[in-house]
């Protein structure tokens, strides 16, 4: 069995860098939206082409 070990810090950031980073989170959280968003129009647009009689090779 594998032991795994891990330590957790505390930040002690200043005002300014605490807007930073979570200015950085906030970009992090937009970014991986767009990106699922994106996906599911992808498979949404395949199982509409799957309806209309289209082969999985033509699909979009």
């Amino acid at each position: 069995m594998k032991t795994v070990q891990a330590y957790r810090f505390a930040l002690d950031l200043t005002p300014a860098q605490e807007r930073a980073l979570l200015g950085h989170a906030g970009a992090a959280r937009k970014a991986y939206n767009w990106a699922l968003a994106r996906v599911k129009a992808v498979m949404d647009q395949r199982a509409a082409e799957r309806t209309y009689g289209i082969p999985d090779e033509q699909l979009t």
